[in-house]
C-alpha cells in the first residue's frame, strides 16, 4: 500500500536526520526502498518527483547532502498530509449536553498550577489550591474534572477542602461530573460524591440514595445512611441498617436515628446502649439528648448496680461495664438530667460493695459527672465524698468546694491533706489545684501565657505550702508580689538552670511579672553563663524576657547576641535590642503586654 511505503520512507528520513545527512550517500535502507517509490512514480507525477528526490539524496556529495535531505523531508511531509482521512466510520447520532455554563476565561498558564496540585503528589499542594480558591481562578470548566477527582486524594486535607469549599462553589455545574465519577462500589471519595450530589439535588435522588444504602460499598453506604437521617419516612430502612454486620455501618445508622429523634429511634438506641453495641452507641445517645432515653438508661444503670451486688465473675464485670456505659451516655447532659443523675450517682458512690479497686475508673467517671451536673446538691455530695475517701475523690471534692465555699474555707478544709506531699491524697490534691490554677491563669490576657491565678479566688497561705513542698510550677502561678519568701525560693531555683530550661524561663517570667528588682540581672546572668550553641530558635519566653529588659542592659545583650551561633536567632535578638534602645522610660512602669506591644510595633 502506497501510504505504508511513504511512512517507511519517513522513518528512514528521520533516522538520517539523527545520524547526520553525511551518512545518506549510498544508504542501504534508503536504496532498498527506492524501487517501490519508483514504481509509485509510474502512476503519479508527485511520486515520480519524490523518487527523484530520493535518488538525488543517495548520490549527493557531503556538502549538498543536508540540503537534499531537507528537500526530501519537506516534499514527503506535504504528500503525507494529503493522504489522511477525516471522516469517521459509522452512523451519526445526537449527543446530550451537560448544560454546564462555566466559562474558560483564565489563561491556562494561571490554571495549570491549580490542576497540577489536584492531580499530582507532593508538598505545597494545599497552599496552591487555597490560593486559587481565594482569587477565584479555579471556577473554570477545564478544572472541574480534576476538582471532582481530587475527592479521592490520599492527603485527607485536600478532599476535605474540595468537598467543603471548591465543589459547593461550582454548584450544580459539578453535578454531571460527580454523577459520571460516582462508583457505588468505590471508596471514601465516592461517599463524598454522594453527599455532594444530595447537597445539590436534594430529595430528587432519594431512590438512588436508598440503592446506595442497600448495595453500596461500606464507605458509600455510610454516606447514604447519613443522608437518610434527614428523611423521617426512611426510618424503617435505618432500623434495618442498624442491624448490619459492619460496626461502622451500624454506627452511622445510630447517628441518623438519633437525628430523627422519634420514640422508635430512641428505643433502638436504648437497645444498642444496653447490648454489645454499647461502645458505639454512646455518642449517638449523647447526640440524641432525649430526656426519656436518659431516664431509661439511669433506671437500667440502677438495675445493673443491684445485679452487681449479688453477682460474681464475668457477670459482675458485665454489670460494671453497663454502669460505665450509662455514665458515659450522661456526659454532656448537664442540667437536663441533673436531679435524676445525681440520685443515681449518689446511690452508686455510697454502695460499699461497689467502692473497690476494680471499679475505680468507673468511680472517677461518676465523680467527674457529679461536677458536670452543676447542681449544688451534687457539688455538696462531691465534697462529702472527698472527706470519706480522700485518695479517690479528693480532686473532685476540691473542685466542688471551690464553687461552694470561700477561699479561706477551702484552704482550711484541704490544706492538711498535703502533709509531706507524698501520699496519694496529697498528689491528687496537688494535681487538682494545678489543673484549676492553670485554667484560671489562661484567662489572664494581661500576661500572654505566663499569668497568675486571680488573687481574690485563693487563700494567700497556699503559696507557702507550695514552697515547702517544692512545687515550683504552682509557686509561679500563685506568686502575686515580690515577697522575700517567694523571690528567695525562685532565685535559688535558677542557680543550676540552663538557657532553654522550661522551668527556668517560667521562673524568670514570674519574677518580671511580680516586678522583682533583680530579675533583669538574673536573666542576664543566665544568658551569659549558658552555651549559645543550644539556642536553636527564639522561643516566645525568650522574646518576652528580652522585651522586658531595661535599656541599661542593651550593651551586655548585644555582646551576648554576637556570640549566638545561628544567624537567624542572632538577627532576631539584635532586632529586639535595637527596639529596646528606643524604648521610652515610662514604658518600664507599664504592663508586660504594653511593653511587648510597643516592641513589636517598633520592629514591624
Amino acid at each position: 500500500m502506497s501510504v505504508d511505503i511513504l511512512f517507511n520512507l519517513q522513518e528512514e528520513t528521520r533516522r538520517l536526520f539523527i545520524a547526520g545527512s553525511a551518512m545518506a550517500a549510498g544508504d542501504l535502507r534508503m536504496t532498498k526502498l527506492l524501487p517501490s517509490i519508483q514504481k509509485l512514480g509510474e502512476s503519479s507525477p508527485v511520486f515520480k518527483r519524490l523518487s527523484g528526490a530520493v535518488e538525488e539524496l543517495l548520490h549527493a556529495d557531503r556538502e549538498e547532502s543536508a540540503v537534499k535531505l531537507l528537500e526530501l523531508s519537506t516534499l514527503l511531509g506535504a504528500i503525507l498530509y494529503t493522504q489522511g482521512k477525516t471522516e469517521t466510520a459509522g452512523e451519526s447520532i445526537p449527543i446530550q449536553g451537560s448544560g454546564v455554563e462555566l466559562r474558560t476565561e483564565s489563561t491556562y498558564r494561571k490554571l495549570h498550577p491549580f490542576i497540577e496540585a489536584l492531580t499530582t503528589k507532593g508538598q505545597g499542594r494545599l497552599e496552591q489550591i487555597r490560593a486559587s480558591f481565594e482569587d477565584g481562578s479555579f471556577l473554570d470548566l477545564r478544572a472541574l474534572p480534576a476538582v471532582c477527582s481530587a475527592l479521592d486524594d490520599s492527603y485527607s486535607e485536600i478532599p476535605d477542602f474540595v468537598q467543603t469549599k471548591l465543589i459547593p462553589a461550582f454548584g450544580r455545574d459539578a453535578v454531571p461530573v460527580l454523577q459520571k465519577q460516582l462508583n457505588l462500589q468505590g471508596g471514601k471519595g465516592d461517599g463524598r460524591r454522594l453527599l455532594l450530589l444530595h447537597q445539590q439535588l436534594g430529595s430528587s435522588i432519594i431512590e438512588f440514595v436508598k440503592k446506595a444504602a442497600n448495595s453500596g460499598s461500606p464507605e458509600v453506604k455510610i454516606a447514604a445512611i447519613t443522608i437518610l437521617g434527614e428523611y423521617p419516612e426512611q426510618e424503617s430502612l435505618l432500623q434495618e441498617l442498624s442491624l448490619e454486620k459492619r460496626k461502622e455501618v451500624r454506627l452511622a445508622a445510630f447517628f441518623s436515628l438519633a437525628k430523627l429523634g422519634t420514640s422508635a429511634a430512641m428505643q433502638r438506641l436504648y437497645e444498642a446502649a444496653t447490648s454489645k453495641d454499647r461502645e458505639i452507641a454512646v455518642e449517638p445517645v449523647q447526640k440524641g439528648a432525649s430526656s426519656a432515653l436518659f431516664s431509661r438508661l439511669i433506671q437500667f444503670g440502677s438495675e445493673a448496680l443491684e445485679r452487681y451486688s449479688v453477682q460474681e465473675g464475668k457477670a459482675r464485670t458485665e454489670s460494671v461495664e453497663q454502669i460505665a456505659t450509662v455514665i458515659r451516655c450522661l456526659e454532656g447532659s448537664g442540667r437536663q438530667m441533673a436531679e435524676e443523675a445525681c440520685s443515681f450517682l449518689r446511690k452508686l458512690l455510697t454502695t460499699k460493695s461497689f467502692l473497690v479497686q476494680e471499679t475505680e475508673n468507673v468511680q472517677e467517671s461518676a465523680a467527674a459527672l457529679l461536677l458536670e451536673l452543676d447542681l449544688p446538691e451534687a457539688d455538696q455530695f462531691a465534697v462529702e465524698l472527698s472527706d470519706n475517701n480522700k485518695g479517690t475523690f479528693i480532686r473532685y471534692g476540691f473542685r466542688a468546694a471551690s464553687k461552694l465555699m470561700s477561699p479561706e474555707e477551702v484552704y482550711i478544709r484541704f490544706s492538711d491533706v498535703l502533709g509531706n506531699g507524698k501520699s496519694r491524697a496529697a498528689k491528687q490534691l496537688l494535681s487538682a489545684v494545678l489543673e484549676l490554677a492553670a485554667e484560671q491563669s489562661r484567662a489572664d490576657g494581661e500576661h500572654d501565657g505566663y499569668g497568675a491565678v486571680p488573687e481574690e479566688l485563693w487563700d494567700t497561705r497556699w503559696i507557702g505550702q507550695f514552697i515547702r513542698l517544692e512545687q515550683t510550677e504552682l509557686v509561679c502561678l500563685f506568686a502575686q508580689r515580690a515577697k522575700r519568701e517567694i523571690t528567695g525560693y525562685l532565685s535559688a531555683k535558677l542557680q543550676a538552670a540552663r538557657l532553654n530550661d522550661w522551668n527556668a524561663l517560667e521562673i524568670l517570667l514570674t519574677l518580671f511579672r511580680i516586678r522583682y528588682k533583680n530579675a533583669p540581672e538574673l536573666y542576664m546572668e543566665l544568658l551569659e553563663k549558658s552555651s549559645v550553641r543550644s539556642m536553636y530558635y527564639l522561643s516566645w519566653q525568650h522574646t518576652h524576657l528580652l522585651a522586658f529588659m531595661p535599656k541599661a542592659y542593651t550593651e551586655r545583650l548585644r555582646a551576648f547576641a554576637e556570640k549566638v551561633t545561628y544567624e537567624s536567632v542572632r538577627n532576631q535578638i539584635l532586632a529586639i535590642i535595637d527596639a529596646l534602645e528606643e524604648k521610652p522610660d515610662e514604658l518600664n512602669e507599664e504592663s508586660g503586654r504594653s511593653i511587648l506591644k510597643w516592641i513589636k510595633n517598633k520592629m514591624s
